[in-house]
């Protein structure tokens, strides 16, 4: 085997070990999560140093067809979140951005903290979810209905909500088949110390 089909084998070895991991992470996360054992524990952190870090962790094993862009409005310094689950939310959206858009294009990542919230949204130009799949895009094992051969369990979007809802938070859809898909994510920020000071 020359070189070049060397480095296209191990590409596929290492996008199936990665598909893998994340399955069996979320099998997990959701049987917690159903048991009632998936456990909120926040602590003081950077926000923004932790989408930058997720950021740069996707872009490792990001393709040329997918342009990621990410912009930070306001303080999110020492706001109490819990790391585990917010990167679970972060990822997931993320990761179906890209999923989702297999022709490529720009995603959006955009956080905006004030004294009381954050909202993260995650902007995609990728094949969009018709309506009538919307409603039910956050039960586990319900994906739309035009995703074709796109691998995927219908898990996600229900840890997402899972995740959330120990955050009080919430998601929202908004999405148009062809055109592209934008998640918003609003999150009530604790402060560990004075945002003002």
């Amino acid at each position: 085997m020359n070189a070049e089909k060397k480095l296209k084998h191990h590409d596929k070895i290492q996008h199936a070990v990665l598909r893998m991991t994340q399955l069996l992470d979320d099998v997990l996360t959701i049987g917690k999560a159903d048991a009632g054992k998936l456990k909120f524990e926040p602590e003081p952190m950077d926000l923004v140093a932790l989408c930058q870090d997720i950021l740069e962790n996707i872009k490792i094993n990001l393709g040329f067809n997918h342009n990621l862009i990410f912009l930070s409005h306001g303080s999110c310094q020492d706001v109490l979140i819990d790391e585990r689950l917010l990167s679970h939310v972060v990822n997931n959206l993320l990761l179906n951005a890209i999923k989702y858009s297999p022709e490529g294009g720009t995603i959006k990542f955009e956080l905006n903290c004030n004294s009381s919230t954050a909202v993260i949204q995650v902007q995609d130009q990728g094949i969009g979810i018709p309506k009538k799949d919307q409603y039910q895009l956050f039960e586990s094992f319900e994906r739309a209905s035009n995703v074709g051969s796109i691998p995927g369990t219908g898990l996600g979007l229900a840890i997402v909500k899972k995740c959330l809802d120990l955050h009080e938070g919430t998601i929202a859809v908004n999405s148009e088949v062809g055109v592209g898909t934008t998640f918003t994510v609003t999150l009530p920020l604790h402060f560990a110390t004075n945002p003002n000071n």
